[in-house]
């Protein structure tokens, strides 16, 4: 049957209102609304007069009407529905107090010998489970460059990380150039880190700590397209993608903040590409880290998450070695809403132009802030508090009211709230929603 639009062609995008649908055929496309109905994530396209009316009725059109209705995004009407599967939720919130000798802290790391704390004056302190103080590891020079300007609201800040047996440690600068690598058994600087500074005020700084073969390995952002493995000990490069090739696919993308998946397997960066638009993209670390710059030829799991204009510096987690989540539903930053949208990277499918994108297994409306995944559950950090959703039925299972955590202690299985101004760590139990 013949679309509304009167092409006997296959429906494309979002259905349209009226208005839009005939604004093509006078070569005047009109700005446009996101509508959520209510139902799920069902959303049409809509004028701003159909805005106001009670009742919006839409229709789809094809690929050809659809782009010549093709005008700029004027904001979003509605939320996309937020499905409820409430169960117990087991565990308490514990607040600690930050030990003595600890200055202001900035920001902490998890190990497996405890918890590391960056302080203000730059110094890494170890806090051992159970001790009431800490002791100094290391003392670094990074700091925020006197008079820097944020680019859209980004401020540089200082930014800890740490591998997991807490061997190494590096403090850098995120929206910025430069950082430090630390042998924290003797507090040594081993490397000093610096970027080529082309647009890095737009992403954090592109670093993680892996295990490969039985070492540590230090992943970091060497120009802004080029992510190389490292020995942290020695600067010894181990892995390094290729010199950017125009035609490769992965060319052109401004690496962001790298997300290991739970076992290590597979690693994203919260990447952008011109003109711009944020689009993640992850890739085979084992694969990268044993085969070196071929393995970008041999085919390395590379997988592009779908775009989206002006919008990166995401909420993201990985659910598993396959399934990785990233925050908000949009196609554009002006339209962005809370919720999550589920990519299984190790499957891919073939779209209308021939390129290979993974598949994407669960959209759902709800979550909002920092994402966090533990036992196949996903966590978000919304200003009200913690909420905890199944992934796989797009429901929200149950919220822990004011907890609102910035990291994640995998080792240990708890959430953790930095809170500075009361010098304390408030903890919270993953195990406890499964109860």
């Amino acid at each position: 049957m013949p679309l509304i639009c009167g092409h006997d062609a296959p429906a494309y995008g979002l259905p349209l209102c009226e208005h839009l649908r005939a604004a093509t055929e006078t070569g005047s496309p009109l700005d446009h609304h996101t509508y959520y109905v209510g139902e799920g994530v069902e959303r049409y396209r809509i004028c701003g007069p159909c805005r106001n009316e009670e009742t919006v009725t839409a229709s789809p059109v094809c690929e050809e009407c659809f782009d010549a209705a093709e005008g700029a995004p004027a904001g979003v009407v509605g939320l996309p529905e937020t499905l409820e599967a409430p169960h117990p939720v087991g565990g308490e919130v514990e607040t600690t107090d930050l030990p003595s000798g600890a200055g202001r802290v900035i920001d902490v790391a998890p190990t497996r010998g405890g918890l590391l704390l960056l302080d203000e004056e730059g110094r890494i302190l170890l806090w051992e489970t159970g001790a009431r103080t800490c002791r100094e590891l290391a003392r670094g020079s990074v700091t925020v460059p006197d008079g820097s300007e944020p680019w859209c609201g980004r401020e540089q800040t200082r930014r800890l990380h740490a591998s997991r047996d807490g061997a190494f440690a590096a403090v850098v600068i995120d929206y910025g150039r430069h950082g430090e690598v630390y042998d924290l058994s003797s507090g040594a600087v081993t490397l000093t880190l610096e970027n080529d500074g082309y647009h890095s005020d737009t992403v954090p700084f592109s670093l993680a700590f892996t295990e490969h073969d039985g070492r540590n390995v230090l992943l970091h952002r060497r120009q802004w397209s080029l992510i190389e493995a490292v020995d942290p000990a020695t600067g010894e490069v181990l892995a390094a993608m290729p010199v950017e090739e125009e035609s490769a696919d992965w060319s052109g993308y401004f690496q962001g903040a790298l997300h290991l998946s739970p076992g290590g397997t597979r690693i994203a960066s919260d990447a952008w590409c011109w003109h711009p638009a944020g689009r993640p993209v992850a890739w085979n670390l084992g694969q990268w880290l044993t085969e070196g710059e071929g393995a970008w030829r041999n085919g390395n799991g590379w997988a592009a998450l779908p775009p989206c204009e002006y919008y990166w510096n995401r909420p993201m987690a990985w659910l598993d070695e396959d399934r990785i989540v990233i925050g908000g539903l949009g196609e554009d930053e002006e339209e962005i809403v809370p919720g999550a949208r589920v990519f299984d990277v190790s499957r891919a499918e073939t779209d209308q132009w021939g390129h290979r994108n993974p598949v994407e297994v669960a959209t759902f409306g709800g979550p909002e802030g920092a994402f966090f995944s533990a036992d196949g559950l996903l966590f978000s950090a919304g200003a009200g508090g913690l909420d905890i959703w199944d992934p796989v039925a797009g429901a929200r299972t149950g919220s822990v009211p004011g907890f609102v955590p910035t990291h994640h202690d995998a080792l240990a299985g708890h959430l953790l709230a930095l809170d500075p101004a009361r010098r304390a760590i408030r903890r919270w139990p993953t195990s406890g929603s499964r109860r």
